[in-house]
C-alpha cells in the first residue's frame, strides 16, 4: 500500500519523463510556440487530474508546466505581450526557491532583451541581483558556501549590464534582436 506521497511522488516522476520529451519536442525549428502551449495546456490538465486533492500537486505542476513555457519564449520569440503574459503567469504561482526564481528572472530578462525593453528586464533583474548580493554578503560574513550566489550572479549581472547598454541606446555585439531579425528577413 502506498500513501499519498509515495502516489504524488510517482506522479512527479512520471510528470518529469513526459515533461521533459515534451520540451526537447517543443524546442524543434519545425514546432511553433503556439503548438507548444497547446500541448502543455493537454499535458496540464492530465497532470492536474492526475494529482487529484493535492493542492500540492495541482500548484507545482502548474509551476512546472509555466517555468517550460518561459524557457520556450525565450528561444521561440514569440511576441514580447506573450513574453510577458507568460512572465506574469509564472509570478502569480511563486517560487518553489530562489534558485528558480533567478532561472526563470533569466528567462524573463533574455526576452526583454531580445525585444529591446530594457526597462522591464532591469525591473525584474534588478532586485534579484540585489537579493542575491545580500545573500553573497552574508555567506562572507558567516564563512559559508558562497558558489550558489557567485553561480546566479554572474549571468545575471551580465545581463543586467546588457539591458543597461540597451536603455543608453548602444548596439550590443553579436546579439541579435528581433529588430535585427526583422530587417534581416526583409528583402
Amino acid at each position: 500500500m502506498t500513501t499519498e506521497d509515495e502516489r504524488i511522488e510517482y506522479i512527479f516522476q512520471d510528470f518529469a519523463k513526459v515533461s521533459g520529451a515534451l520540451l526537447v519536442k517543443s524546442l524543434k525549428r519545425t514546432r511553433s510556440f503556439a503548438e507548444a502551449v497547446d500541448d502543455y495546456c493537454r499535458l496540464e490538465a492530465e497532470f492536474v487530474a492526475r494529482m487529484g486533492d493535492s493542492e500540492f500537486g495541482v500548484l507545482e505542476t502548474r509551476r512546472r508546466i509555466a517555468e517550460d513555457i518561459i524557457r520556450l519564449t525565450e528561444s521561440k520569440h514569440p511576441p514580447f505581450q506573450t513574453c510577458r503574459d507568460a512572465w506574469n503567469a509564472r509570478v502569480l504561482l511563486g517560487f518553489t526557491d530562489i534558485d528558480i526564481e533567478c532561472r526563470m528572472t533569466w528567462f524573463f530578462a533574455e526576452c526583454c532583451r531580445y525585444d529591446e525593453n530594457p526597462e522591464e528586464g532591469l525591473a525584474v533583474l534588478l532586485p534579484l541581483i540585489a537579493e542575491l548580493e545580500r545573500g553573497l554578503e552574508e555567506a562572507r560574513a558567516t564563512q559559508s558556501d558562497t558558489d550558489f550566489h557567485e553561480y546566479h550572479l554572474e549571468p545575471l549581472r551580465k545581463l543586467r549590464d546588457v539591458l543597461l547598454a540597451q536603455r543608453r541606446g548602444e548596439q550590443i555585439p553579436g546579439k541579435r534582436t528581433r529588430r535585427i531579425d526583422e530587417e534581416d528577413q526583409t528583402p
